[in-house]
């Protein structure tokens, strides 16, 4: 899993938070929605990029999961006024620290979105080699210098 795509797309935005029939004429406009949920985006990417996420096989419940955290910080940033939903000032500080502290999770590796045993915690390599003699150290060394030349 690449750390470069949104989860959600404006239509589930829209489903979500928006009144029925929104369109490209609607208030704000599909292309400033699909910002707010780059710019959402961007927030868990990082996140998942700091416990190196990005690079593992996703967990079954983790896309949902990161679905809802961009839905979520898509619509703290959204000021709709055509919107089904209003965000009162307490609701929209209450989801920004709801959101924070997921992230924060996230980073920190409190929530583990990889699934197999692939986080970046587990302590598993693509080979290893072990020594027994001096032979044999000579040997890893020869072959390490050779896989790292070409």
């Amino acid at each position: 899993m690449a750390c470069s795509a949104s989860y959600v797309t404006v239509d589930e935005v829209a489903e979500f938070f928006c009144r029925d029939g929104y369109d490209s004429d609607s208030e704000p406009s599909l292309y400033t929605v699909e910002r707010y949920i780059k710019k959402a985006a961007a927030r868990i990417n990082m996140a998942m990029n700091a416990t190196k996420m990005c690079d593992c096989t996703l967990d079954d419940y983790a896309a949902e999961f990161l679905e809802e955290l961009n839905l979520i910080g898509a619509v703290v940033l959204i000021h709709c006024p055509d919107c089904n939903r209003h965000l009162k000032a307490e609701e929209r500080e209450f989801y920004s620290t709801w959101l924070g502290e997921r992230l924060e999770e996230i980073r920190s590796g409190k929530v583990d979105l990889c699934s197999g045993a692939t986080a970046v915690d587990y302590p598993a390599c693509g080979f290893i080699q072990q020594s027994l003699t001096e032979w044999s150290e000579a040997q890893i060394v020869y072959d390490t210098m050779r896989r790292n030349s070409t």
